[in-house]
């Protein structure tokens, strides 16, 4: 009994190999997404702002 759980345990993996998967991940996807790039607009400010 105690075997089988040990090995349900390696097949899962822990919650900061995931974290850290799925952030490596996410910084791939930003370097290779790279859309066209506009310089942001500047809007003119009311008067009272």
């Amino acid at each position: 009994m105690d075997r089988n759980k040990k090995d349900k345990k390696k097949d899962t993996p822990s919650a900061v190999d995931d974290c850290a998967d799925i952030t490596s991940r996410y910084e791939r996807y930003k370097k290779g997404n790279k859309k066209s790039q506009f310089p942001q607009i500047k809007y003119e400010k009311p008067p009272h702002f």
